[in-house]
């Protein structure tokens, strides 16, 4: 997420101070933290062609239908207040281009913690440098940014369960949609104490043929903000002829485990 402060009223000309390929990541995509566990790590990635120095926050999101995040000022959970137990070892550092830094944090869960599951997201950010503020053209005008990148971390404690259903899957033709390509529109909807974090596809086996691939959401995650998500993937391709469809919601936690599956004849 990009921060852009600009304190003139009148600009004539804008100059962006940041490196060439100014990025970075955090590996895994997701924390999870069970009821046996107290800790975890994450990698953070320079993938800048110069020094950064980095460092961790923590925020607060919550979950819409849509799977759009809601930046929320107080913890999602008010019996659990990350800012207060989690800690970072290191929380800032410096990465050499193309580097990384392993981070390790741990939990202190509070003793009459709840049963069930908890949530916040982690942020990595740039820390902006004394050289990245001035720009040796005198007559620019400079914005600096604070460059980051965010992952959620759940924390499960006590007996967890969740289940998943995919309800009333329908083909649009990509005339029809936003993103100008064939889409599957599907709700997904979950119940239980717990998230569920997997992966969902659409295969398509056209009569007489190997079913193939036409669509993936690797990071298909239903947190216990909501009971229902409502999904619109866009597909590689539109089906055509006679076959089947099939659309796969897959546990990416538990392996080899299936949500659920639904086909369609076409």
């Amino acid at each position: 997420m990009t921060y852009i402060k600009i304190t003139f009223p009148f600009l004539l000309l804008l100059i962006f101070v940041l490196p060439a390929q100014a990025r970075i990541d955090i590996v895994p995509q997701k924390i999870l933290i069970d009821s046996r566990e107290r800790n975890g790590e994450l990698t953070v990635l320079n993938l800048m062609n110069v020094p950064g120095t980095f460092r961790l926050a923590i925020e607060n999101f919550k979950q819409d239908e849509k799977g759009v995040y809601e930046d929320i000022k107080k913890p999602l959970h008010s019996n659990f207040d990350p800012k207060k137990i989690v800690r970072f070892s290191p929380r800032q550092f410096t990465i050499e281009p193309g580097g990384r830094q392993k981070i390790r944090l741990s939990l202190r869960k509070p003793a009459d913690l709840p049963e069930g599951e908890y949530r916040f997201h982690i942020k990595a950010i740039r820390v902006i440098q004394d050289e990245d503020r001035w720009n040796t053209n005198p007559s620019a005008v400079n914005i600096t940014a604070n460059i980051g990148v965010t992952i959620p971390v759940i924390v499960r404690h006590g007996n967890i369960s969740a289940k998943a259903s995919i309800s009333n899957p329908k083909l649009v033709q990509a005339s029809q949609t936003k993103t100008a390509k064939p889409e599957i529109h599907l709700n997904i909807e979950r119940v239980g104490n717990s998230s569920t974090l997997g992966m969902l596809e659409v295969l398509w086996q056209p009569t007489g043929e190997k079913a193939r691939r036409i669509g993936r959401i690797t990071n298909m995650n239903v947190f216990t903000d909501i009971d229902k998500r409502f999904v619109q993937m866009p597909l590689y391709e539109m089906p055509s002829g006679r076959g089947v469809l099939s659309i796969r919601y897959v546990d990416t936690i538990n392996k080899g485990r299936v949500f659920d599956e639904v086909t369609m004849q076409l």
